[in-house]
């Protein structure tokens, strides 16, 4: 099944991208200056063979970026999927043939807080790897690099316990990772963007990506997989449409530009995405007969798809709020608690109401072409 794409029409993001200098592949840039302490911390994470640094080889007179290090699926090496062997491919990319954006999730427990998002790029002409492997899409992910033997967990992202790496990937490797390997479902938020941003988007990820961050740490909250896809697709939109990303008071990290979950939120509220259901790629059920996005929707998963829900999340706020206002502060709370309750309620039944809506759609069609010769046997 192809992926459809939606437009809405006149889209607000009309003025004009500044476009980044891509970086001189003929001249790389140093590695940063780092301590010997540093220097051993990343020796141990580069041993990690689920991940490698992507590097640019060179980009030719046309525009055609030539990338080392894309992962482009799995050798599926038995059950134990922690034993399967990834597959790093050279591929060439041309960010001026970019079709459309989307804004991955990859929802963990608890899901209606935590997952992963990344940028998924689509392209007009196929992206061929260096085995002549094709797919239209490429994911553009910034995780968590973790030593072997070590996984992430929110706490621990919180302190200099990770570095950061971006992993490109093709968007079957991703699929093939998620819905076999992982077990667990992936979404997909098209992003309503001009050609132009489109294109200063594909640009601004790729030049991130490739860059040498050795010495950078992920943190949950500072520089976490969503945080950075709101920080390239700020570096191309104008001011007025940016995400924000700190409180006014204290400065702190806003919690809707941090958590993946709120991806979706967080996108619609800023006229990013189209209003459309995001797209739910399932797990594979042959490998994950028990994943929880295979199961029946509990009740008020079902109950925010209905037309009257966004209305009574409001109500039901308001009436929270104004028994709280009025047993803290009498009449005037009861009306402040009212207000200030209902918009939250908004807030949280919005939320859910995009977190379960989706268009379900089984994987198989996105896997790497090994897999679909495998499973055909």
């Amino acid at each position: 099944m192809k992926i459809a794409t939606y437009r809405q029409p006149n889209p607000a993001l009309l003025p004009k991208p500044n476009f980044p200098t891509p970086p001189d592949a003929a001249q790389p840039a140093e590695p940063p200056a780092v301590s010997d302490a540093v220097q051993t911390q990343w020796s141990k994470m580069r041993e990690n063979e689920s991940f490698r640094p992507a590097r640019l080889q060179n980009i030719a007179a046309d525009g055609t970026w030539h990338i080392q290090g894309v992962r482009w699926g799995f050798d599926e090496m038995g059950n134990d999927s922690s034993k399967w062997v990834s597959r790093f491919k050279d591929i060439k990319v041309k960010p001026s043939d970019i079709k459309e954006v989307y804004i991955g999730l990859e929802p963990f427990a608890p899901e209606l807080v935590a997952g992963h998002g990344h940028a998924v790029l689509e392209f007009n002409q196929p992206l061929t790897n260096s085995d002549g492997e094709q797919d239209h899409r490429m994911v553009v992910s910034l995780e968590a690099w973790t030593p072997p033997g070590q996984s992430y967990g929110l706490a621990k992202g919180m302190k200099k316990n990770f570095g950061v790496i971006y992993q490109l990937g093709s968007f079957s490797d991703r699929v093939q990772r998620q819905t076999r390997k992982e077990g667990r479902s992936m979404k997909l938020y098209h992003l309503n963007l001009t050609q132009e941003q489109k294109q200063a988007f594909a640009e601004t990820s790729l030049r991130e990506a490739v860059k040498d961050r050795t010495g950078e740490y992920y943190n949950t909250l500072t520089n976490s997989c969503f945080g950075a896809q709101v920080a390239n697709l700020n570096q191309v939109l104008p001011e007025k449409n940016q995400i924000h990303r700190w409180t006014e008071l204290l400065r702190v990290p806003k919690m809707s530009a941090t958590l993946p979950a709120s991806a979706g939120l967080v996108l619609e509220r800023y006229h990013l995405r189209s209003l459309e259901d995001p797209i739910e790629i399932l797990p594979d059920a042959r490998l994950h007969p028990e994943a929880k996005a295979l199961q029946e929707p509990g009740l008020v998963a079902q109950l925010s798809q209905k037309s009257w829900w966004g209305t009574a999340s409001r109500l039901t706020g308001a009436a929270a709020g104004m028994a709280l206002g009025a047993s803290l502060a009498g009449t005037p709370g009861a009306l402040l608690g009212s207000v200030a309750l209902s918009y939250v309620g908004g807030i949280v039944g919005d939320h859910l109401r995009i977190l379960n809506g989706s268009r379900k759609i089984q994987p198989d069609e996105f896997f790497p072409q090994h897999i679909k010769d495998q499973l055909s046997k």
